[in-house]
C-alpha cells in the first residue's frame, strides 16, 4: 500500500483499506485490492492498527489485543516471536 501510494492508511481507514478502496482523505492514487478479507488474530478478533502509532509514533502500530481482547494490556501480541 505504502509503496504504491507514498503513505499508509490512516487509523480511521484502517486495515480495511487493503480490502476496499478508502473513500476518505487521503485517498490512494493507485489502489487495488490486496486482500479479499482481513485475516483475524489467533483469537478470531480484528488486529489493531494505528497510524501514527502510540508505540511507533513515526510509523504505525499493528498488533493483536491478545486473549483478553482488550488493547493496551499486558497480554497484547506484537509479534516478533
Amino acid at each position: 500500500y505504502e509503496s504504491m501510494n507514498g503513505f499508509y492508511p490512516t487509523t480511521e481507514q484502517g486495515l480495511q483499506a487493503l480490502v476496499t478502496q478508502p473513500d476518505s482523505d487521503p485517498r490512494p492514487m493507485r489502489w487495488y485490492q490486496l486482500y479479499k478479507e482481513m485475516p483475524k488474530d489467533p483469537w478470531q478478533n480484528d488486529y489493531i492498527y494505528r497510524n501514527p502509532g502510540l508505540k511507533n509514533p513515526n510509523g504505525y502500530d499493528l498488533f493483536s489485543a491478545g486473549p483478553d481482547r482488550k488493547p493496551d494490556t499486558t497480554d497484547d501480541d506484537w509479534g516478533g516471536g
